[in-house]
């Protein structure tokens, strides 16, 4: 069988692709690595907009059955005790990927798609021209078309010589989720020499903790909560009556915020496979499920007799259109709050002129978008 499309990646953009595919009757197989459900590194705050795509996805039901923790406030503080807490622009959501990555694996099955989890993409190759071959650890797969939704960073981007996999980052992450806090609709962001960690509950009721920093603070240091982060006061003041959950943590290196490119040959790109933004930002899922918006429906007219270079030109200035500004900004921001000096002095002039924090939110986020 020649598959529609072959959907690599069953996190947020590879399982909002494969819906939508499906929901038009075309024959989506999407593939996962992992077994779900399974947790993964992930802040698991799923800002305002969102609510629209879940809407198109038909999962809002699910999503309110799973009881996400609500979120109202965010609250920014620095090494030196400076402090800005502000309103969020709606109510965003604290979900863990643990059910939201299975909600919408088990969307996409009922929406038509085949869906193996559990299952390695060994390879993938191909053209327009002549149709995509993925060799996986079930076989091989043949389809017209191959969405890569493998994530942040995988062997796959190195088996396609992608250009920013050759260039080392100095990035790493972590995430936890963590008992013995409450933090009632609140999202906190603290800053730290080097890095910063976010905080905020989820439908558990238990607290994800997700970190990032250079990896110069890991030096000498506790790995899951390293020295630098106990130099922000208010941090420090969290840290101590958290218990880590053993089961639940995750570290990845060599964390990348460059523009990865939206075709590699004529695989094309989407998610964090195409680009990610800063976690400052707090806008990742929602552009991850933004970025299959964007290409799904060009996909589909391709797929329909359309013009396989109109696909690929219209989705890479869709792209750059509607991210390219979002994850620039999203690189300064971020540059600045990992240094405790630009740190105080941004989260001071946030807490004088509310405004400057107002102008930072709408300009790393995007909006809900109407169909």
């Amino acid at each position: 069988m020649i598959y529609g499309v072959i959907v690599v990646g069953a996190g947020l953009a590879g399982s909002s692709a494969a819906i939508q595919l499906a929901q038009e009757g075309l024959s989506v197989l999407l593939l996962e690595q992992q077994r779900y459900p399974a947790h993964k590194l992930c802040g698991e705050f799923l800002s305002v907009e969102v609510i629209a795509n879940f809407v198109r996805l038909g999962v809002t039901e699910a999503i309110a059955a799973a009881h996400p923790h609500q979120i109202r406030n965010s609250l920014l503080t620095t090494c030196s005790g400076a402090r800005f807490e502000h309103p969020l622009p709606g109510v965003a959501l604290g979900l863990s990927r643990y059910q939201l990555d299975l909600l919408l694996f088990e969307r996409a099955i009922a929406a038509g798609a085949i869906c193996y989890d559990g299952t390695t993409v060994k390879g993938m190759e191909g053209d327009f021209a002549q149709g995509f071959s993925v060799v996986t650890s079930r076989g091989e797969f043949r389809s017209r078309m191959v969405l890569a939704a493998h994530g942040k960073r995988s062997t796959l981007d190195q088996k396609l010589n992608r250009r920013f996999v050759r260039k080392k980052s100095p990035w790493v992450a972590f995430k936890a989720h963590c008992e013995g806090l409450v933090l009632p609709g609140m999202i906190e962001l603290h800053s730290f020499p080097g890095g910063y960690c976010g905080l905020s509950m989820i439908e558990t009721g238990q607290v994800n903790l997700c970190w990032i920093g250079h990896e110069r603070v890991l030096q000498h240091s506790d790995r899951n909560l390293p020295d630098a982060l106990y130099e922000n006061p208010a941090l420090r003041d969290r840290l101590k009556p958290l218990r880590i959950v053993p089961t639940v943590r995750h570290r990845l290196g060599q964390i990348s915020f460059a523009m990865k490119g939206n075709f590699e040959g004529d695989i094309c790109a989407i998610g964090d496979t195409a680009g990610m933004i800063t976690p400052l930002c707090g806008d990742g899922m929602a552009m991850a499920l933004r970025s299959a918006e964007l290409a799904v429906p060009l996909a589909i007219d391709y797929l329909s007799g359309g013009s396989a270079r109109a696909f690929k030109r219209q989705y890479a200035q869709d792209w750059r259109r509607e991210f390219r500004s979002r994850l620039q900004l999203g690189r300064l921001v971020h540059a600045g709050f990992v240094r405790p000096g630009v740190a105080e002095v941004c989260v001071g002039v946030c807490g004088r002129m509310p405004e400057v924090g107002n102008w930072l939110i709408r300009n790393t986020r995007g909006e809900a978008v109407a169909h």
